[in-house]
């Protein structure tokens, strides 16, 4: 089982995830197309309902066309020092 911190950094993680999608104007099947992630599984990610594994993250990058560490650019939206719990 997930903490409330990790949902809230899966949710932060996809409301980006989705952010850079729209501004490239990708509809969800050219973004299957170019990551070959699932259409199911990236709105899964976009609704922070599950956490992409490592492989998965590249496969969004590639899609997004940008490097994986824009992707993961985000405001994770908790304090790290306080631990996850």
């Amino acid at each position: 089982m997930i903490s409330e911190k990790e949902k809230i950094i899966l949710k932060s993680f996809g409301e980006h995830l989705k952010s850079l999608k729209e501004k490239q104007e990708l509809s969800y099947r050219e973004f299957y197309k170019r990551s070959g992630v699932n259409t199911g599984d990236i709105i899964k990610y976009e609704n922070g309902e599950t956490s992409p594994n490592f492989i998965t993250i590249m496969r969004l990058a590639i899609g997004l066309k940008i490097h994986p560490t824009v992707l993961l650019d985000f405001d994770f939206g908790i304090d790290f020092s306080a631990g996850l719990e």
